[in-house]
């Protein structure tokens, strides 16, 4: 009888839990799985790994089980996969049925020549040798969480993963590169700053041992390779592969993005965004200025100068205030859920009381579910039929030339195809059937200005937009 009554304990809660939202799994875990090596800031190269956590007792959905890639945060300096936040979130993302992977990625960046010093934890670790420095560590954050990504879409069957149900989600910095993961798709978003500029100065020998070799990886600077390559496409060249999948949600804690990712868009359907930030955090603003301003602040009143080089950033209100003001059509904006607090507590509250901190989750167990919550709306139990269609996939979709006067050419897909003329307002001009790649469109009726061209092949279910500039 006690068997009988556990057994039917067991089937209650399974039979009312809610899918992707409660944590009712048992889970394994695959520890330093390595995804690849990369050449980190100052050109050596670092073994990439990754934890993967997993369901074990659970019926596996005909397409397999959605992916979560958790990013980690720290200011692109610091931070691993085992930070305790990190673990926690990948454990229960596991247990609410999905394949959960918290990734390592390439930290650092080159510090100042100049010695500066101030008696505030980290201070003396954040003056770089300029501005680009926070961009490119923010760019080979996101090769590499991309490359993580292919990797596990290239191991689906390893962990009966569902392609077309990907999610990304970090904290702080992780959030920055779990935004760029899947925003920054178009090579025309690349920040000037990730392309090859002048060689940086060698660090100043104080931030050798407490800056460079405890928080990023033990690089003493007479070994640094000081010069700053082109870094490359957006994707990175980790892990290739042509094996489709769908990112279909972003969640930002306390992240913000440098600049508009929103308005290029290559992506197969607009990943849904939840994002949480709290006003008074001093690290990452939650509208739009430079990162660590409050934490610039509070240090100035301690007699320290201010930390130099900050890039501005757009948080979770700067975010929204953007989305209200891109003119682009309604279907490039993502579905948003922002959460923000009511914590005004300043710079002294906050460090006379921890628990007031802006920089933090004001609740785990809430947050991570709303979280979950809306992303579990999203999930779809045979969307992985999407990955079937032919060419559903138009990610390689091309238009030339761009910027045009007259005439433009489609490469990169299967014809027949469906195209839909719109302006940027997202009304529709016209529409018609390309047959062949020896077919061309015809702009030179049109006044100077930005259009989107939708390009559908014949049979499928989704589409790719793309945006063309008229001179």
């Amino acid at each position: 009888m006690r068997i009988y009554l556990v057994g039917l304990v067991f089937l209650a809660n399974f039979s009312f839990s809610q899918n992707y939202i409660d944590t009712v799994y048992t889970i394994t875990t695959d520890e330093d799985v390595v995804y690849g090596t990369s050449v980190n800031y100052a050109g050596t190269p670092i073994q990439l790994l990754m934890d993967v956590s997993y369901p074990t007792n659970d019926v596996v959905p005909t397409c397999g089980r959605p992916l979560a890639v958790i990013i980690h945060g720290g200011a692109f300096f610091a931070g691993s996969k085992e930070d305790a936040q990190i673990v926690r979130m990948r454990r229960d993302f596991a247990k609410r049925g999905y394949v959960a992977a918290s990734i390592n990625y390439r930290l650092g960046f080159f510090q100042s020549s100049i010695a500066k010093n101030c008696n505030i934890p980290n201070w003396n670790c954040l003056n770089l040798a300029d501005s680009s420095e926070w961009i490119r560590a923010w760019y080979r954050g996101v090769q590499d969480g991309k490359g993580a990504l292919r990797f596990l879409i290239e191991n689906a069957g390893n962990y009966s993963i569902d392609a077309s149900n990907v999610y990304t989600f970090g904290e702080s910095a992780g959030a920055f590169i779990a935004l760029g993961v899947a925003y920054l798709d178009d090579e025309n978003e690349r920040p000037a700053d990730c392309g090859a500029i002048n060689t940086a100065l060698a660090p100043n020998a104080a931030y050798d041992a407490p800056c460079i070799q405890p928080l990023s990886y033990t690089i003493p600077i007479a070994q640094m390779n000081l010069s700053r390559p082109d870094l490359g496409s957006v994707n990175g060249s980790l892990n290739p592969t042509t094996s489709p999948y769908i990112i279909k949600g972003v969640g930002s804690i306390y992240g913000a993005v440098f600049m508009d990712m929103f308005s290029l868009k290559s992506y197969v359907n607009t990943p849904k965004l939840y994002w949480f930030h709290q006003p008074n955090d001093l690290i990452v603003p939650v509208g739009y200025d430079e990162l660590f301003d409050g934490f610039n602040t509070c240090a100035m009143n301690t007699g320290c100068v201010k930390i130099q080089d900050l890039p501005k950033a757009y948080g979770g209100n700067g975010v929204q205030t953007m989305f209200d003001t891109l003119s682009v059509p309604t279907s490039f904006i993502p579905e948003y859920q922002l959460e923000v607090t009511t914590n005004n507590a300043d710079c002294i509250l906050q460090s006379l009381n921890p628990a007031l901190g802006g920089h933090q989750l004001d609740n785990y167990w809430l947050r991570t579910t709303n979280m979950a919550t809306f992303f579990a709306s999203s999930i779809g139990v045979n969307d992985c039929d999407l990955l079937n269609l032919p060419n559903d996939n138009l990610s390689h979709i091309s238009i030339h030339p761009n910027p045009t006067e007259n005439l433009v050419q489609l490469s990169g897909c299967s014809f027949p195809v469906n195209v839909a003329l719109r302006n940027m307002n997202g009304q529709l001009l016209g529409e018609f059937l390309i047959e062949n790649k020896e077919q061309t469109i015809d702009m030179s009726r049109l006044q100077q200005g930005v259009y989107f061209i939708e390009v559908q092949n014949v049979g499928a279910g989704s589409s790719q937009v793309m945006r063309l500039i008229k001179n």
